[in-house]
Formats: structure tokens, C-alpha cells, sequence
């Protein structure tokens, strides 16, 4: 950068062409140099607002369609569900004195029919237990297990995925039975629930067996 006062000098002496030019670029040597005036200060940009989560919202709970709630998709664990005891009291079958609540489905089967779970999962549990026999556990999530009792042999292992409709061991009469049949509980967290509310209706269901046989009509008099 040439100073102003060799600047003025220079010019006495230089020709009207040469002075001119370097006329035109003193000012601007001088506004970059920083010289003519400071620069303005710079604009800072204002921090873009974090966005943040929305509340957790349940529309089914807000609009009252908790029935409308998609549910799992489950089916029968056997090839034909065939009831022979439902949810709720009934007598003792073992000792055929008092009352006691039944938490689940009997579904008739023969000794070796294949037991399918009714969906998707992880084996919780498969071994032997004092009431149900030889039985597996299979969780569904979100709280939703379900338990096959009183089976002849296993065919699944604890930690093993299985997706529905799954052969995960054969009806049997282990535990306390009476005859060859799967017991079938579905719960909800530690609740027992009625398997037909979870799976609903069979398509192919026997509506006489789900309440006690009928006694036969005596015979007529005189009948030999």
C-alpha cells in the first residue's frame, strides 16, 4: 500500500492517465486494507428451536374404541377345536365334590394329536408342572401369554421363537387328567382371561358339549 502523503507526491509528477487510475485504486486499496471504516458486525442467527416430542396419544383410549384396538392375529391350537369344558365354575372333575374355577379351554384330543400355538412368539417356558403335567408357556408380548397343559411330549425349547400355528407338542393326559385333552389359558399379564373372548368362536364349534350331557329319556314301561 503506497502512503497518502507519497500518494500526493506521485501524482504531481505522474501523467493525468496514471493519475486517474491511481486515483480509482487508492479508495479501494484503502477499503480493504480496513482503513476507510470497520466492517459492520456480523448478524448472528438465533438458535432453531429444538423440536420436541409430542405426548404420548392413545386414540383408541381418547375416542372410548378400545374394541376397534387391533388385536394380534391367534387362531386355535388345535387342527379342530373340539370343547368339552369352558371358562368359569364348575365341579371338581378329579374329586367330583365342591367347585372350582376353571381358567381355560379343555379341548378333546387323541393321545399324540399335534398342539399348535395360537400365535406368534417366544417359548417361555416347557417342562413339567404339578397341576397342568407336561406343559409349555409361549409369550406373545405386551403382556399376553398362553399355556398348553396335560401334553404327552415337547417339541419346542425355552428361548425359541415359534410363529403361529406352530406344532409345539402332542395332547397327552399328564398332570391332573382323566382323559387325553389339551388345556388351553390365555392371560393377560398375571390375569386369566376366557379363551373364546381372545380367540373368539371356533368356525366348526359342538354346542352341545359346552354344557353337561343331556340324561337319556327313560325307557317306556313294558320295554323289554
Amino acid at each position: 500500500m503506497i502512503p497518502r502523503g507519497e500518494d500526493a507526491r506521485r501524482r504531481e509528477t505522474l501523467t493525468p492517465a496514471l493519475a486517474l487510475a491511481l486515483a480509482l485504486t487508492s479508495p479501494l486499496g484503502l477499503a480493504c486494507s480496513g482503513e476507510a471504516g470497520e466492517r459492520p458486525p456480523a448478524v448472528e442467527r438465533a438458535p432453531e428451536p429444538t423440536p420436541t416430542a409430542l405426548p404420548h396419544q392413545d386414540p383408541f383410549a381418547e375416542q372410548d374404541l378400545e374394541a376397534l384396538r387391533p388385536r394380534p392375529r391367534l387362531s386355535w391350537p388345535t387342527v379342530i377345536p373340539h370343547i368339552t369344558s369352558t371358562f368359569g365354575w364348575r365341579t371338581n372333575p378329579i374329586t367330583g365334590a365342591g367347585s372350582k374355577l376353571h381358567r381355560g379351554l379343555d379341548l378333546r384330543g387323541q393321545t399324540g394329536d399335534p398342539v399348535l400355538s395360537i400365535g406368534d412368539g417366544t417359548i417361555r417356558f416347557a417342562g413339567h408342572d404339578p397341576f397342568l403335567g407336561t406343559c409349555v408357556i409361549v409369550d406373545h408380548g405386551g403382556g399376553l401369554t398362553s399355556w398348553y397343559g396335560h401334553l404327552s411330549d415337547l417339541l419346542v425349547y425355552e428361548g425359541m421363537v415359534v410363529e403361529r400355528g406352530a406344532a409345539i407338542g402332542l395332547v397327552g393326559t399328564t398332570g391332573r387328567s382323566q382323559a387325553p385333552h389339551l388345556h388351553l389359558s390365555i392371560k393377560i399379564g398375571e390375569t386369566s382371561v376366557d379363551p373364546l373372548l381372545v380367540l373368539g368362536a371356533p368356525a366348526y364349534a359342538y354346542p352341545a358339549l359346552l354344557g353337561p350331557p343331556e340324561e337319556a329319556p327313560p325307557a317306556p314301561s313294558g320295554a323289554s
